[in-house]
């Protein structure tokens, strides 16, 4: 398993992982309009191109097999911060640890290679799988946007979380196990 720069490639299998509306913003929140096309996908790719990059789009893989989508994204270098964003398994390996370890290489990365200071992210409340996930990689619960999203006829509250360098240093054997 690796956690490597996400071939564009992949684009359509990343695509085919969402099944409607409700499931892409609980992905990517109101970043992009359903139904997700690969071109809406690659344009949003684009600033990972940039100099220095604001996005790093991470794939998951197992040997060939491409498993895992995550980012880090909106990248301040001047704070040292980023957010751990889209994150999603392929469906028919949901359950299996994978997002935890994609979690954790993410943020090898991030404080190790990147030497960010800070990485938040955003999970909508009623996705507690997430929720777990994000603890057991080390996230702290900083608050809650109360009735954010607009889904439907239903409002999401969208839980604020992050982690600092200091935090996963302390137990960066546990969060990076390689």
């Amino acid at each position: 398993m690796e956690l490597m720069s996400f071939r564009r490639t992949d684009v359509p299998e990343l695509l085919s992982w969402f099944a409607n509306e409700s499931e892409l913003i609980q992905w990517a929140g109101p970043s992009f309009t359903w139904p997700l096309t690969a071109e809406q996908f690659i344009q949003h790719l684009q600033v990972a191109d940039t100099e220095p990059p604001t996005l790093y789009p991470l794939g998951l893989y197992e040997g060939d097999a491409f498993v895992g989508y995550c980012e880090l994204s909106d990248l301040c270098w001047a704070a040292g911060s980023a957010k751990l964003s889209r994150v999603a398994i392929r469906p028919d390996r949901r359950g299996q640890g994978l997002g935890l370890f994609m979690v954790r290489r993410a943020l090898a990365l991030g404080f190790g290679q990147l030497k960010l200071h800070r990485i938040g992210l955003g999970v909508f409340d009623f996705n507690s799988a997430a929720v777990r996930c994000y603890e057991r990689a080390g996230f702290t619960h900083e608050g809650t946007l109360r009735d954010s999203a607009r889904v439907g006829d239903e409002r999401w509250s969208c839980h604020i979380m992050s982690i600092l360098r200091p935090e996963w240093d302390g137990g960066q054997s546990e969060h990076d196990p390689a």
